[in-house]
């Protein structure tokens, strides 16, 4: 019989010998897996919905009652020569005045003989432009201004918008080396419990002089088996179960095929520094 012939009939012989223990030790990386797989969509689509939300931040810049149109056109132009400017939008008194009484249903300046609103510039930015560091530099580029009163955009919001997409890539990062661990802990066991009950044959096979990286190899494959499936299936889940669920307003995301190719491969090679760990301590 072939090597190759031989690791094939002890991987499977190993299989069908224990069914219901690696069925149990695909189950256990399949959950293990599945965990990962969740938490990489939660933050894939955290990271989409702030990308959505970030995007419809814009700065109102007020400006001083008393500055007249011309004033206003060059303060237009010193900004619009900005980095990352992407539109600014001239806001007068009466559409201030229009804006509001949209929001709030009623005109609550009505019977003012005199509108209080001020003029203002809405400046839109650029998709890669949009975080905290650039808007704070940028308000106090504009604070220096001449005629320029206040300056508002949700800063607060954004720092903690931004300190939380931190922490799930933090999250996502620390639970992606746990799980890594745990799988090759799990392997590790399951390959020794395999091998400890072929103890008697490893042992005649080793004093007939079989090679101990010939006779490892059967349950290296075992342990790259079991993560694979695992894998494979906590995607096969994913995708089933996908189509099932849905959130408001929130769009869920998947990481592209290839990712996922990738992520069984790597899994696969978790499993075999599993494996190899595994026999490596029976040999």
């Amino acid at each position: 019989m072939s090597k190759f012939g031989y690791i094939l009939r002890k991987f499977f012989g190993n299989i069908i010998s224990r069914p219901m223990a690696a069925l149990g030790s695909i189950l256990s990386l399949f959950l293990l897996f599945l965990l990962f797989n969740l938490v990489w969509i939660t933050s894939l689509t955290v990271n989409n919905y702030y990308d959505k939300v970030i995007s419809d931040i814009d700065i109102e810049v007020f400006l001083e009652d008393s500055i007249p149109d011309s004033t206003i056109t060059i303060i237009r132009e010193a900004i619009g020569s900005l980095d990352g400017i992407e539109s600014i939008d001239y806001i007068s008194r009466d559409q201030a005045r229009f804006k509001l009484k949209d929001m709030m249903g009623v005109d609550l300046l009505e019977g003012f003989e005199n509108n209080p609103l001020p003029r203002s510039l809405i400046i839109s930015f650029e998709p890669n432009y949009l975080n905290s560091d650039n808007l704070n530099s940028l308000n106090r580029d504009l604070q220096r201004m001449a005629g320029v009163t206040d300056i508002y955009y949700p800063s607060r919001w954004l720092v903690k918008a931004e300190y939380t997409k931190l922490i799930v890539s933090d999250i996502l990062i620390l639970l992606g080396i746990v799980i890594a661990v745990a799988v090759i802990l799990n392997t590790i066991q399951f390959i020794v419990l395999s091998a400890r009950t072929r103890t008697e044959e490893l042992v005649q096979l080793q004093l007939l002089g079989a090679a101990p990286g010939f006779l490892a190899m059967p349950y290296i494959v075992e342990g790259i088996f079991y993560a694979l499936a695992a894998s494979f299936a906590g995607w096969i889940i994913i995708l089933y179960g996908v189509d099932l669920f849905s959130l408001r307003n929130v769009d869920i995301i998947l990481p592209p095929s290839i990712e996922q190719f990738y992520f069984c491969l790597a899994g696969s090679l978790i499993g075999l520094i599993g494996g190899y760990l595994g026999i490596k301590r029976e040999l």
